[in-house]
């Protein structure tokens, strides 16, 4: 059966044994979490089973990783600097603008602007050492859902505005997060207008059979929303990367389960 993200086996062991040991730390200098409700969105990948796809709730940092944050976890885990990180986890496209390995050179990158060139399994890492993880694609579509708009006209003009947002993404010039004004009902900001985010599933199996093409986009189910034609384009550029591959568009921000009720985490001793 094949790899879910073409990634060996030693490297999910080695990552997993990395994720236990960052887990028992937290960076002190968390984003504000948000709750993303339980409920139900229309996938545009085709043949999803269980259309409409059913979501647990969760919380979701309110925005993404900034450079300043990441630094502070760098400085907690030299293992994920840029001289230190193992091959195996990243290409040599990682931080590779930034002067040094805990100097992102703010003058131009900006300490509140989000962190990007970082890979699938660094975003990981740095999601397990807050206690946390990568949203899934599910969880992170949903999301970005929640949004409200006061008629269709409304509507269609947004969509437009991130069909031509996706095709200039201006990797030299990135805003500084929550400045896009964009924000769900549940109070997540800049899921679209500011970068691309890596997810937990970000290729999935039907994955192999896609390119990003006007075809491939066109035989993606169109649901006559907001959201079809350009969530088409952003499904399948994130299924074109791997999880060792960096770039100047992608970052990350980090999900995390929501606590089950007290009445499940109360053990009762029977006397």
């Amino acid at each position: 059966m094949r790899s879910l993200y073409n990634i060996s086996l030693y490297s999910m062991l080695l990552l997993g044994m990395i994720a236990v040991e960052l887990s028992e730390t937290v960076n002190a200098q968390q984003t504000p979490r948000k709750l993303v409700p339980a409920g139900s969105y229309h996938s545009v990948l085709p043949e999803v089973v269980g259309e409409p796809v059913q979501v647990d709730s969760f919380y979701m940092d309110e925005t993404v990783v900034t450079n300043e944050q990441y630094v502070k976890f760098l400085e907690e885990h030299p293992e994920w600097r840029r001289s230190e990180i193992p091959p195996v986890f990243t290409n040599d496209g990682y931080l590779r603008e930034w002067d040094s390995d805990l100097n992102p050179g703010y003058e131009n990158l900006g300490m509140n602007r989000p962190v990007t060139r970082v890979s699938w399994f660094a975003a990981n890492a740095y999601c397990a050492a807050q206690g946390g993880r990568l949203p899934t694609l599910n969880e992170w579509e949903y999301s970005a859902q929640l949004l409200e708009f006061a008629n269709e006209a409304e509507a269609n003009k947004f969509s437009s505005k991130l069909i031509s947002w996706y095709s200039g993404i201006d990797v030299n010039n990135l805003p500084e997060v929550g400045s896009t004004q964009i924000e769900t009902t549940a109070g997540v900001k800049d899921q679209f207008g500011l970068i691309m985010e890596w997810v937990d599933d970000f290729k999935p199996i039907i994955a192999d059979e896609l390119s990003l093409d006007c075809g491939t986009v066109g035989r993606m189910q169109t649901l006559g929303s907001v959201y079809s034609y350009a969530a088409s384009i952003r499904y399948i550029t994130r299924m074109s990367f791997n999880a060792k591959i960096t770039t100047g568009m992608v970052g990350f921000r980090c999900a995390f389960d929501q606590p089950a009720p007290a009445s499940q985490n109360t053990q009762v001793e029977t006397l």
